[in-house]
This record gives C-alpha cells, structure tokens and sequence, in this order.
C-alpha cells in the first residue's frame, strides 16, 4: 500500500525546484501587475496634464505662426523694395546693350536729340499705362474712355490660343492679329484659299515671343492674345502724328513708289517740312490734305494727353476716321535722320523730369 500511495515528500530535491519555479513564476507576475499600475497610474497623472500642454503648444504654435507670417512678409518687402531699385538699373543696363548692338549712342547726362529721349523714356517712363495702350484689344476700352467712341477697327473675335479658333464663324476677308507687338498681322484675303496649318503655326510662333525683350519694356506686361478684325482695305493712307504732352505738333505720311518708300512730313497747318528722317520727302509729289484733318487733330490730342511722347496712327476712309495702334517708341527709338538739326527739332518737344 505504501507503494501505491507515497507520501508527500516535501523534503525532496524534485518538489523545492517545483516549488522554487511557481514562486518565481508568482514573483513575476507580482512585479509586472505592480510594473502595469505603476504606468496606469503614469499614464493617468500624464492624461490629466496634457490638456495644459496641448494649451500651451498650441498658444506658443501660434505666435510662431505670426512672427513666421511677418518675417515672410517684411522680406517679401524687401525683395520688392530691391527689385524696385534695381528695375531701372537693368532697364538701364538692357537698353544700352540694344543701343550698342543697333551701332547708336546714347548720353543720359547730355539728352538732346530724339533719340536720345525715346531712349530716356522706354528705361525711366515704362509704364502700366502704356502697356494696356500698347494692347491692341484693350485700346478699344482706352479710346472709348477718351473719346466717347471707340474708333478703333471691329474685333470680330479674340482667342486665347489657336485651337479655340473657328475659321466657319470668320467672314471671307479679315485680319489675323496678335495683340502683343508690331508686325504680328496677317490679312486674309480669301478664307477659302487660307493656309490654316501654316498660319496656325506661325501664330503659336507670336504667342511665344515676349515683345519686351526688344527693349520697349511696357510690353512685357501685356497678357497675349490673338484676334481677327475687321478687314477695312490695304491701300489706306496712315497719318502718324506725333504728339507731345497732349499737342499734336507733326505728322508724316509713308508714300511707296516702286521699291522706293518715301516720308513726307507736315506741321499742323499741312505745310511740307523739309525734314530728312527714316527716309527722304518726295521729291515732288505732293499728298492733299486730308478732309477729317481736324477731327484727327483733336483726337490725337486727346489720346496723347497722359504721355510726354506718343505717335497716334490714324487712318481716312471714305466717311470715318479709324485709330490704328498707339506708338510710344517709333522704331525702337532707331529714328535716324540725315541732319542732326531735324533730330534736335523732333525732340525738343519732349520734356524731361
């Protein structure tokens, strides 16, 4: 029977290791249940302050934010200030460099000539509102304000780009402009025989040229865009009147005979000037005096009112006068005349701050 059913052997070397495991086993659990409270406990002392320390995150992320915002603003102020005094500078700079590569002078200390003051006036007189008249859409709006009516040829229609243009909503006959430059022009005699892939591309060619780059720097503002306007004849006569402070004082017509281009020039009373600039007078012939002569008088007073120098372009049709562009540096100020008194003459006139 003994050997059936031993006794508990407590003395055993089998039953202390047993035993000596459990109470480690015990221990453990001890320490880590005390371990848990201890950061349950951490835990909810850390969760009752973090209200506070959100708080005063957030107080001190917002004043960080402020002094951020004006730190960002007075540098942009700065850098604003910087461009600004050096826009002339590099106007300057760029304007001298187009004078040397055209062969011409040009002495700011000594301004006398018409040259010199067209020059003067596209670095030190480029302003916003000589790039909204250089626009030929939004001389339009400007002609109106001035004078009551907008005398300026029908837009038919103004494109962002050459793929909104719809050939089948255009007349037989019109003109193709880019609004932005001179010379970006394209008459369209007969739409049937247009070339539309070709004049597509060469249109794509203007919308990427920045006009300003030639030195006339208001044209850089001007956001480009296509037209198609009203097609009013290609022999018209264009008046070119130059206008000081408001005062139309001359006005030259070009005359082309052949591959000769003549310009004759008239003061005010349409009397012949013997003036030798951009190309010699006619030797005999002789252009009448226009019959709305007057009425483009006064309407080139009026549009030149704001400026120092402006060339208005005028044409006659049979019963109307039209407004071609605004001109406010006549061939890149490369206004060449065979006698440096007719260039003194020319640009007295203009008044230097």
């Amino acid at each position: 029977m003994k050997k059936l059913l031993p006794e508990k052997n407590n003395g055993s070397n089998k039953h202390k290791k047993k035993i000596n495991k459990r109470n480690k086993y015990l221990n453990f659990f001890k320490k880590t249940n005390n371990e848990l409270k201890d950061l349950n406990k951490h835990y909810k002392k850390s969760r009752n302050n973090t209200n506070k320390i959100k708080y005063n995150f957030e107080f001190n992320c917002s004043v960080c934010l402020k002094i951020f915002y004006y730190l960002i603003i007075i540098l942009i102020m700065i850098k604003l200030n910087n461009q600004y005094k050096a826009k002339i500078a590099d106007r300057y700079n760029y304007r001298c460099k187009k004078i040397i590569e055209n062969n011409r002078t040009y002495n700011e200390s000594n301004l006398i000539t018409f040259e010199d003051k067209l020059n003067w006036l596209t670095i030190h007189d480029s302003t916003s509102l000589k790039g909204k008249c250089a626009d030929k859409t939004m001389l339009h709006k400007y002609s109106k304000y001035i004078l009551g009516k907008d005398y300026c040829n029908k837009i038919i229609k103004i494109y962002d780009n050459t793929s909104q243009i719809n050939l089948s909503e255009l007349p037989d006959q019109f003109v193709f402009k880019a609004n932005h430059g001179s010379s970006f022009n394209k008459i369209v005699y007969n739409k049937s025989k247009l070339r539309f892939k070709e004049l597509k591309y060469q249109m794509n060619k203007w919308l990427k040229i920045d006009y300003g780059l030639t030195g006339e720097f208001y044209y850089s503002l001007i956001k480009r865009k296509l037209f198609a306007e009203e097609f009013i004849g290609s022999r018209l006569k264009n008046f070119k009147f130059l206008c000081y402070n408001g005062k139309p004082k001359y006005v030259y017509v070009s005359i082309k005979q052949g591959y000769n281009k003549y310009r004759n020039f008239y003061d005010m009373d349409w009397n012949l000037l013997n003036f030798k600039c951009l190309s010699r007078p006619h030797p005999y012939y002789k252009y009448e005096k226009p019959k709305f002569f007057e009425l483009m008088k006064q309407i080139s007073a009026k549009l030149s009112k704001r400026f120092k120098f402006v060339r208005v372009d005028l044409y006659q049709l049979e019963h109307e006068v039209r407004l071609g562009e605004l001109t406010f540096i006549p061939m890149n100020s490369i206004f060449t005349c065979e006698n440096k008194s007719d260039e003194i003459t020319l640009g007295k006139d203009i008044i230097i701050d």
